[in-house]
């Protein structure tokens, strides 16, 4: 299997609905993973608590493919990527049930070509690259793709994590207000994960690369009618004279020396500059 297909991004989002819903009860828990079509990029995550599941077993229930379906259906840029569930400490890897479900669904949807098949165990330490430690347990990743034998091929993932909920959550608190449940946008044919918050009169649109944090966030802002012109706000921040335009995109000096987890903050001016 080649490193392409052995690539997965997640959204930490993902990771922390994952946490909640399976990592922090006994096995064996699970959901579907979601994500924008064709792309190696999970964004979602939809849990299955009437999973027919016993302390070895896992399968989906006809509830959790019915709210599949129709949110496949309220959006259509979104498709399932692959199965998360829980296993006994020490059972890191998929198991022979497992393999067989996995076939199985690679059978029924060959157009995926691959599926995201992590495991969930009660486990405090992480030793391989394709493990994620969560706050209760231990996510470890693998990709299964289909062989000429019409069996599949399982390998580790190689994982990359998306800060955008650490670091969205973060610069909310520092503005005083919330923000928005991270979705995925298109921009002239290049997908981004997105976020929204209001502050101050203004509403903020983050694009987030899926380079992100080593590459730029797009930042738009948007006047609303709350918006006091002589009230300060991100824009004076930025010297921008917003009279003539009603979204301005904010230029944002995007400094890499700065510490991966303030950098977004940093570059809003709303964290202090250490030097």
């Amino acid at each position: 299997m080649s490193g392409v297909f052995r690539h997965i991004s997640l959204v930490d989002s993902v990771l922390t609905a994952i946490d909640r819903h399976v990592a922090a009860h006994p096995p064996e828990r699970g959901g579907g993973l979601l994500g924008p079509l064709g792309l190696p990029l999970i964004t979602a995550f939809l849990p299955d608590p009437d999973a027919i599941s016993t302390a070895t077993t896992f399968r989906i229930s006809p509830a959790f493919q019915r709210e599949l379906t129709r949110t496949e259906e309220t959006e259509p840029d979104l498709e399932l990527k692959g199965i998360v569930h829980s296993h006994a400490k020490g059972a890191e890897h998929p198991s022979a049930d497992d393999l067989e479900a996995i076939t199985d669904c690679l059978r029924l949807a060959p157009w995926l070509g691959r599926y995201v098949t992590p495991i969930v165990t009660h486990q405090n330490q992480r030793t391989r690259d394709h493990q994620v430690l969560l706050p209760n347990g231990l996510l470890s990743v693998f990709v299964s793709v289909p062989t000429p034998l019409g069996t599949v091929e399982v390998r580790p993932a190689r994982v990359q994590i998306l800060p955008v909920g650490r670091d969205c959550t973060s610069l909310a608190t520092a503005l005083g207000t919330s923000v928005s449940t991270p979705r995925t946008v298109d921009v002239e044919g290049v997908v981004h994960v997105t976020a929204v918050m209001r502050t101050a009169g203004l509403e903020l649109t983050l694009l987030f690369p899926l380079l992100y944090p080593t590459q730029a966030p797009i930042v738009l802002a948007e006047r609303t009618d709350e918006f006091d012109s002589g009230r300060s706000t991100l824009l004076d921040r930025f010297g921008i004279d917003h009279r003539h335009h009603r979204i301005l995109p904010l230029p944002l000096t995007w400094d890499l020396t700065v510490p991966a987890e303030s950098r977004l903050a940093r570059a809003l001016h709303v964290a202090p500059d250490p030097w």
